[in-house]
């Protein structure tokens, strides 16, 4: 896998992907902007992957892509013409997190983290939270909940496939 072309927004997409994966060295940029900005810049005729959170503001960037499925959560976006593909996370990875431990019926608060959104919301923005040894744990143990799964096999089907990527395998990810 190519991990510096695979672009997380925030840290705690960084520690999610890295976990998720069991890859690292991800390209972590600050910001859904920043992202976009790296992809359309160092990546230009190269692949990228950037995950991103489905923010309220809509990124310009997206308007070269098309919408290729949605599961849940999930939305996942490829370019017109080049090898770059978006992954939304929505509205944000604090909430993909809660929903995951509320399937796996864990607390977060056994893991040392708040359950409240807002509270979580307060720490992940830390910039601690993308090596935090406690953070990885929790997502090990939420790693075969539904939408992590999903977001784990398109980040390595993307990855991997890279120029390669069929259309008609990734929407069967999203099934």
């Amino acid at each position: 896998m190519e991990e510096l072309a695979v672009i997380p927004e925030c840290y705690v997409d960084t520690c999610l992907t890295e976990t998720i994966t069991s890859a690292n060295h991800f390209n972590h940029q600050k910001g859904c902007g920043t992202v976009c900005s790296r992809m359309k810049e160092k990546f230009r005729d190269k692949f990228a992957l950037g995950i991103v959170d489905k923010d309220k503001h809509k990124l310009p960037y997206l308007s070269e892509f098309e919408l290729i499925g949605v599961k849940g959560s999930i939305y996942l976006h490829k370019h017109k013409t080049k090898s770059h593909y978006i992954i939304q996370i929505s509205p944000a990875i604090e909430r993909f997190i809660l929903n995951a431990a509320q399937e796996k019926h864990i607390k977060l608060s056994d893991y040392g983290f708040p359950d409240d959104l807002k509270k979580l919301t307060k720490f992940t923005k830390q910039v601690t939270s993308d090596n935090n040894p406690k953070l990885k744990i929790l997502f090990r143990h939420l790693s075969d909940a539904s939408e992590f799964v999903i977001l784990s096999d398109l980040i390595k089907y993307i990855a991997t496939n890279r120029y390669e990527c069929d259309l008609n395998d990734l929407k069967k990810i999203l099934l």
